[in-house]
């Protein structure tokens, strides 16, 4: 029996993980940071919501997405108030592996819808491809000059925009060759670049750096 889902609850459904993820490497940011409830809020806000937001105003989507699903904003505040009282008593179980995971979570998830909606919108494949990875590395990019730190994307040498790059172009593959559904498309092509992100990550491949002589 062929399972039919609605795309526009596929997506929703996937934007929230992946929401979740960017605000929880926000709050890791935050604590490195040690910043109190207000500077939390707003590095787990641009990390969770800075993605998503460039991408609707791209798209010209009205209202944007964090509007329309208010609730999530709720969730990030929730977050961020109590983040600091979590994060002093458990601070021992807090890493930069963590961030890592979910960066690559939400890494993986905003590149692959951000692809699927450029598409529904009736974008070309290269712009939408880049429209992903805007969609999924931005958030992190606003969320580190906000905390005045070198931004992640551009000084991490272990490729991580790139793999968003070359999983949308996968994402495409899987839809022309229409094995899977979109659903399932954009749920491998999400997991596929997270975990493409965490293996090279593991494994220390790094892109190659201008050399300064």
């Amino acid at each position: 029996m062929e399972l039919s889902l609605d795309p526009r609850l596929v997506f929703v459904t996937l934007e929230i993980v992946g929401i979740f993820a960017f605000a929880l490497s926000g709050l890791f940011v935050a604590k490195q940071h040690r910043l109190d409830a207000v500077g939390s809020f707003i590095a787990i806000f641009l990390a969770a919501f800075g993605g998503g937001t460039l991408r609707d105003l791209m798209l010209e989507q009205r209202p944007f997405y964090w509007v329309e699903q208010s609730a999530l904003l709720w969730g990030v505040l929730v977050m961020a108030l109590l983040g600091s009282l979590t994060l002093r008593i458990t601070s021992r179980l807090f890493s930069d592996r963590v961030i890592l995971v979910a960066d690559a979570v939400g890494l993986g998830i905003f590149s692959a819808t951000g692809t699927q909606m450029a598409l529904q919108h009736g974008w070309p494949a290269l712009p939408a491809v880049l429209m992903g990875v805007l969609a999924a590395t931005f958030g992190g990019l606003l969320r580190d000059i906000a905390c005045n730190e070198k931004p992640m994307l551009m000084s991490d040498p272990t490729p991580y925009a790139s793999v968003a790059f070359v999983g949308n172009w996968g994402l495409l593959l899987l839809l022309q060759l229409q094995w899977l559904d979109v659903f399932w498309s954009t749920v491998v092509a999400s997991a596929s670049i997270a975990g493409a992100r965490l293996l090279l990550a593991f494994l220390g491949v790094k892109l190659p750096q201008l050399d300064s002589h």
